[in-house]
């Protein structure tokens, strides 16, 4: 009867074993999903969208308005700042799709500064590049007034962090 409990304990440990070593590896930046803190009407993510000349990360930012079904994309540029700037753009998914002239360019919201930060609060100032580590949370101090004022329709949102809700297996 103990031999039989053991057997039983071991293969529910080994089938498990999948599951925690799931944990413990990190999402990847392109694969991570957040929602703003206390507004689940707010969902936020990467896009892995190539190498563009002139652009120092392959990746997009999306912020997602589940309340009127409108996404806002952004790209990174680090500038000479010691942030990080989201800078507009256009539909990245869309056909036929380039990124703004890094100078000018349609820029439908502007720019908004970005911080990441890890579990206990640490920023981390790098330029997000495909298969980092995904970030805890995401702060957009500046979204609040962005989305007042130059997002049609005009949204209210709250000054919040976007917190890591989970991450997407690969090739998904």
């Amino acid at each position: 009867m103990v031999y039989r409990a053991k057997a039983l304990l071991c293969a529910a440990a080994i089938g498990l074993m999948p599951a925690i070593a799931a944990a413990k590896s990190p999402c990847t930046i392109d694969r991570a999903s957040y929602q703003l803190h206390g507004n689940p009407q707010f969902t936020a993510g990467f896009r892995d969208v190539g190498h563009h000349e002139n652009w120092q990360s392959t990746l997009a930012f999306f912020v997602r308005s589940n309340s009127t079904g409108k996404t806002y994309w952004f790209l990174f540029d680090a500038g000479t700042a010691r942030y990080i700037n989201l800078i507009s753009t256009t539909d990245v998914t869309a056909p036929g799709w380039h990124p703004p002239d890094p100078d000018g360019g349609t820029r439908p919201l502007g720019e908004l500064h970005y911080f990441a930060a890890n579990a206990d609060l640490t920023f981390n100032e790098s330029l997000p590049k495909a298969g980092d580590a995904a970030p805890d949370h995401i702060l957009l101090p500046d979204l609040s007034e962005v989305m007042a004022y130059k997002a049609t329709p005009r949204e209210t949102v709250q000054t919040a962090f976007f917190d890591n809700t989970g991450c997407a297996q690969s090739g998904k």
